[in-house]
């Protein structure tokens, strides 16, 4: 991975605050690995709608470093209608945003909750209106047909959307930021303004410092385009890290954790309860294929004869199979493969970066013949998207070997559904009112509903149709019998004897 140049903005939960002189790009630094000693590995759950106590999460953090940001001199469209340099607006201030209202995105006041500074490899987006802003590749603009990236990544123009030439960008255009006030006269419906349409993408061939701002409603208006903006950095803060380099160069794993969670197991209080892998990251995210800290995990609950049930996207965890297959022997093991689509091109759009359906489903079937418990997690159900897909993926499954399913309803918690509801518009813009629509009518008419015994299922007619086809074609394949569907069992475990089969005194 390519070193960058260091450039974080001041932490919140911190006193001090690195700059640089003259604005130039700080010293270059590279992907670092950080070693996180928690003594405590199993985090608990509270909540009464997962089938689960105890949990580990191996890793935390991300190095994909996507980066949405724009030169500091960006106009930025204020809520009172004057406008402010992107590099001089401040967390409190407020700008001009869009939400959905009855259905339509309009403009909206939306206050600022964070900036940051980074350093990024810049490009000049011109449009026909004479309007030009400098920005990221990863930077994202508003179309009529959703959100569109810069550029697309490397030479693969499929990888993602991207401005091309003629698209046009929605936005109130420079003309109506030129004056104090003038904004308050203009359409509130977002579809009405258009700023103006792509003329050329062109790189500026350097690394420049770049900003960006983190709102409400997950946009601003910059130049007079409606502009995305950054959600996920602000929590690296957490960490005691910066939200700029620091979010791509500085990543969190937990090296010792087979060591720790053997230290658990020794405890008299641990009765050996079923453990999940993982709680919130993908334990066979791509890092493991290096410091394999999830197999780890898996032969100290082997050794400990420690049930555990594992849900996974990657096919990497077939190369876990014989730890799998001996932790099966002495306790039980299990493992849920999501698989929420069956259309290629659908998943492609929603799941860039994960293996196709067909390949998960393979995943399957080998698990399944190496005496694997596995199942298939049809989740997130997306209603008016996929519900036509259960169907084939219970016929898949049941093929594959596999000796049950699961059904969870889209859930769109935070800033998630600002995410979703981006990448929706984006993939599928004929498609995503009635997906939005669908998925109020499944909450009681919110996008979310977070209460315990709600979050976790659904309601409405078209919720309870699907859900009782989930349910007959699952009878009709012999999937989720009792006979076949085993539970994990609790009651295995046992601390290994040493080698004269001594018990530990401590």
């Amino acid at each position: 991975m390519k070193p960058i140049p260091a450039a974080n903005p001041r932490n919140r939960f911190s006193s001090s605050l690195v700059e640089y002189f003259d604005d130039l790009p700080g010293p270059e630094v590279e992907l670092s690995l950080y070693e996180d000693h928690t003594k405590q590995v199993l985090a608990e759950n509270d909540s009464p709608d997962l089938g689960f106590r105890y949990s580990i999460n191996p890793y935390r953090g991300c190095f994909h470093g996507c980066a949405y940001c724009l030169a500091g001199d960006t106009s930025i469209l204020m809520a009172d209608g004057s406008t402010k340099q992107l590099a001089d607006v401040k967390a409190g201030e407020e700008v001009i945003g869009t939400a959905s209202v009855e259905g339509r995105r309009q403009f909206v006041p939306s206050l600022v909750m964070d900036r940051w500074a980074t350093a990024r490899r810049a490009y000049r987006v011109r449009l026909d209106s004479g309007t030009e802003l400098v920005a990221s590749g990863d930077h994202r603009f508003l179309t009529p047909e959703g959100w569109r990236y810069v550029i697309a990544p490397g030479r693969n123009t499929r990888a993602r959307l991207h401005l091309r030439e003629r698209d046009s960008c929605l936005g109130p255009g420079t003309s109506r930021l030129k004056a104090r006030g003038l904004f308050k006269s203009a359409p509130r419906d977002v579809s009405r303004s258009i700023a103006g349409g792509v003329a050329s993408v062109e790189t500026l061939g350097t690394i420049l410092p770049l900003f960006d701002i983190s709102t409400q409603t997950g946009d601003f208006v910059a130049n007079g385009v409606v502009s995305h903006n950054c959600y996920a950095r602000p929590t690296h803060e957490y960490l005691s890290f910066g939200a700029g380099t620091d979010f791509e160069r500085k990543i969190v794993l937990k090296p010792q954790v087979a060591a720790l969670l053997r230290e658990a197991f020794e405890k008299k209080s641990w009765q050996g309860e079923l453990i999940m892998l993982s709680g919130n990251t993908d334990c066979y995210q791509p890092l493991e294929n290096e410091y394999r800290l999830t197999r780890g995990i898996l032969e100290v609950c082997a050794e400990y004869r420690n049930p555990v049930h594992i849900i996974t996207k990657s096919a990497l965890i077939e190369r876990d199979i014989d730890v799998l297959q001996r932790l099966n022997a002495e306790a039980s093991v299990g493992v849920s493969i999501s698989i929420p689509f069956w259309n290629v091109e659908t998943a492609r759009k929603l799941e860039p970066f994960v293996t196709t359906p067909q390949r998960r489903m393979k995943t399957v079937e080998r698990l399944a013949s190496a005496g694997i418990a596995v199942t298939v997690n049809i989740a997130p159900l997306i209603l008016g998207l996929a519900d036509r897909d259960v169907p084939s993926i219970l016929e898949a499954a049941a093929a594959a070997g596999a000796r049950g399913a699961s059904l969870i309803p889209l859930r769109l918690p935070g800033a998630v559904k600002d995410v979703f509801t981006e990448r929706l518009q984006a993939g599928f813009p004929l498609a995503a009112e009635k997906v939005l629509r669908r998925t109020r009518e499944m909450r009681g008419g919110k996008l979310y509903d977070s209460r315990f015994g709600a979050r976790m299922g659904g309601e409405g007619q078209m919720f309870k149709a699907v859900e009782l086809l989930f349910h007959q074609t699952c009878a009709r394949l012999g999937l989720n019998r009792a006979e076949g569907h085993r539970q994990e069992r609790t009651n295995t475990f046992r601390r290994p004897t040493d080698a004269h089969g001594q018990l530990r005194l401590f």
